[in-house]
């Protein structure tokens, strides 16, 4: 798939039209405690895209347990299985399936990245390898002083199936002073249409992700220093313990979107590189 040149991903910004400035409206919270509504995406004036972190306590195989009894569809390619990046597509009105059985840890945010023609930070590369391995199939990598992170960029065009919000997702590792090509081949296209979002978690290679079998302190603990890409990125370290982090990428139309979100749903458009 060919990617569009700066002049025409600018020609697209503009018909988008009504791409006025956005402005989030979110639920008011009359205390602390983290209620189920307040999980919901808060709703956004404008066009393009929006990205929530939701991080649960619960373990990986745990999460993919969830998602496996959702109405969704794995996207996930080999080359992101293999290194742990996976992503499926469903229904934001199917997303309270995930949040009541993988309560939050926080209260979860959303930032509104509008029409991101250039790229930008999704997960910025601020999660540290330290001493961890990295796996991809029978490969072991390690990256001393590395991070991991996540860059992408969107933007809303109008289809003959109607608007969309095309995605690229780029993860990559960035260690001072090298620059590790080969996740050059991990960037990734998607289009995200009215009602639907895109769920990004952690894979370690098997789908679903099965229980440890190990689950002395010691055993667990040995197994979190290794890991596929997207485990080293999305198994986050806290000081209450580790929890899983879900990104979801969620498309908004502006003033089409309350006509367009409905019942039904939009399936014959993925992409992957």
């Amino acid at each position: 798939m060919t990617f569009p040149d700066a002049r025409t991903i600018a020609l697209i910004v503009l018909v988008a039209g009504s791409l006025v400035v956005p402005a989030c409206r979110t639920k008011s919270s009359s205390g602390p405690v983290l209620d189920k509504m307040s999980f919901e995406l808060p709703e956004v004036e404008g066009h393009g895209l929006a990205v929530r972190h939701h991080d649960t306590a619960e373990p990986l195989e745990r999460v993919h347990e969830v998602i496996e009894r959702l109405p969704a569809e794995r996207l996930t390619d080999d080359g992101w299985a293999a290194h742990g990046l996976e992503v499926i597509r469903l229904r934001e009105t199917d997303l309270v399936g995930l949040w009541e059985p993988l309560p939050a840890s926080q209260t979860p945010g959303l930032v509104w990245h509008g029409q991101a023609v250039t790229w930008r930070n999704i997960l910025p590369p601020a999660v540290p390898i330290g001493d961890r391995e990295m796996v991809t199939g029978e490969r072991v990598d390690t990256f001393p002083g590395g991070t991991v992170g996540l860059a992408g960029r969107g933007w809303s065009l109008m289809t003959l199936d109607g608007p969309r919000v095309l995605v690229e997702l780029a993860p990559r590792v960035e260690v001072q002073g090298q620059c590790p090509e080969r996740f050059e081949t991990l960037r990734r296209e998607f289009t995200i249409g009215p009602g639907d979002v895109l769920l990004l978690v952690a894979g370690s290679g098997k789908w679903p992700h099965p229980p440890p079998e190990d689950t002395s302190v010691e055993g667990l603990q040995a197994a979190r220093q290794v890991g596929t890409m997207g485990q080293l990125l999305l198994d986050i370290d806290s000081e209450e313990g580790p929890r899983q982090r879900l990104v979801i990428l969620a498309p908004r139309f502006g003033e089409w979107d309350e006509r367009l979100r409905g019942p039904g749903s939009i399936r014959q458009e993925s992409a992957g590189r």
